[in-house]
């Protein structure tokens, strides 16, 4: 028998959610523990620097990365692991990956925006993204470092590789739903939990089937830092002019792109570039849908009873609690 089934062999009657669970709520609330010391410390004693864009990035992202993850990796890593045999995947099917995940992207996003629209509805008053907040009127370096890089190494580590190789051997199946809920919950907010929960579990399947979290490290990459672009293009260009435009008078339409008709170009190219993976995605998600292998784990979990065994413990019941108090928050704050 290979030494990691053994080991699991062994540990059957621990499954690893428990641990899983208190490994995401102390990654979060580190995070969001520090985050709120260290705006309350710069308010006491340095305003001025608070809505500097170098201090806002490093107050978002500083916690996470040096303390809460490293501190996150510290409970995970005595879980024992089970690897995902590494497998090659080209270009073609690559881009077939990145197109589902622009189409599960947007689906999400929609489904995020209207479930943000009725509450905002509700409450009169417009909702904010927390996202679109953070990259509206920031520097695109710090933009493409934080968001573009770092966000994707360290978010597919942590989700992808680290939980995946020890959850793995309890079901892929399970695997899957358990790294895109988390991965969506982590995220705090409405607007983005749903199309986060999308990619994450899409993520999750890539990775189980090719055993390399490059693959999925690089789409996370494409996706964000492709967003960080559009954001500061069409914070280059009047959108509000177009709309306004009634089609009675060309000149309007002329007066309008005038002296910015690079930008109008690229962003028509992207805008075009984005609507064709977001079809090619939708069709390759029906057509494909059965094609999608879950091999059976070794210690696979029996349906009567999973539900209890994945998410029933109190490490997991804090980690949904205090996203989903986040998630409230964002909404009504």
């Amino acid at each position: 028998m290979d030494e990691t089934n053994a080991v699991y062999t062994i540990e059957r009657e621990k499954p690893p959610f428990k641990r899983v669970g208190w490994t995401f709520f102390a990654i979060l609330s580190i995070t969001t523990l520090l985050q709120i010391i260290g705006a309350a410390v710069a308010y006491a004693f340095a305003p001025n620097i608070t809505h500097a864009p170098w201090f806002v990035w490093a107050l978002s992202f500083a916690p996470l990365y040096l303390i809460a993850i490293p501190l996150g990796y510290i409970i995970i890593r005595p879980l024992p692991k089970l690897k995902v045999p590494q497998q090659s995947i080209g270009f073609k099917k690559f881009l077939a990956y990145l197109a589902m995940s622009y189409a599960i992207m947007y689906v999400g996003n929609i489904i995020g925006t209207m479930l943000n629209g009725g509450i905002a509805q509700l409450r009169g008053q417009e909702l904010i993204n927390p996202l679109e907040q953070l990259l509206t009127g920031s520097n695109i370096y710090f933009e493409l470092v934080f968001v573009g890089l770092l966000a994707p190494v360290f978010e597919e580590l942590v989700f992808r590789k680290l939980l995946l190789d020890r959850i793995r051997a309890y079901g892929e199946g399970t695997a899957i739903l358990v790294s895109g809920l988390c991965f969506g919950l982590f995220h705090g907010n409405l607007f983005q939990f749903f199309y986060a929960f999308g990619l994450g579990a899409l993520f999750a399947y890539i990775y189980l089937r090719t055993g390399r979290v490059r693959y999925t490290i690089i789409l996370h990459a494409i996706i964000n830092s492709f967003s960080v672009l559009l954001s500061v293009l069409m914070g280059s260009i009047d959108l509000e002019a177009l709309q306004n435009f009634s089609g009675e008078d060309p000149n309007e339409l002329i007066n309008a792109l005038q002296g910015n008709l690079a930008q109008y170009a690229v962003f028509g190219l992207c805008m075009l570039a984005i609507m064709t993976l977001f079809v090619w995605g939708i069709v390759l998600l029906i057509t494909k849908r059965k094609s999608a292998v879950l091999f059976t784990a070794p210690n696979e979990l029996p349906k009567k009873g999973r539900f209890k065994t994945v998410f029933v413990s109190w490490g997991m019941a804090l980690f949904m609690l205090l996203s989903l108090g986040l998630m409230t928050y964002s909404a009504l704050a």
